[in-house]
C-alpha cells in the first residue's frame, strides 16, 4: 500500500474515534464563529483545532505512561 499500513490507520480510528468527530465539531463551531465574526470567507488558525485536539489527546497519553513508569521506578531501588 503507498501510504502506509492499513492494520495502523484502522487501529487509529478504532481507537480515537471520539476525538476525531469531537475535534470535528469543535472545528465546524470555529470555523463558523470565525467566518460569522470575520465577514467573509478567509482560511485562518480555526482550521488547526482538529489536529490541536488530536496531539493534546496524545501528549496526554504520553504524559501518562512517563508518569506511570516514574512511579513504578520510585519503589524500586534496586534490591530484591
Amino acid at each position: 500500500m503507498i501510504y502506509g499500513d492499513d492494520g495502523k490507520r484502522k487501529g487509529y480510528l478504532a481507537r480515537d474515534w471520539i476525538w476525531i468527530i469531537a475535534g470535528l465539531i469543535l472545528t465546524w463551531m470555529s470555523v463558523e464563529m470565525a467566518y460569522a465574526e470575520r465577514g467573509y470567507i478567509a482560511l485562518g488558525g480555526e482550521w488547526l483545532v482538529l489536529p490541536l485536539v488530536l496531539m493534546a489527546v496524545e501528549m496526554v497519553r504520553d504524559i501518562s505512561v512517563l508518569i506511570r513508569y516514574l512511579f513504578d521506578m520510585e519503589g524500586d531501588d534496586g534490591q530484591d
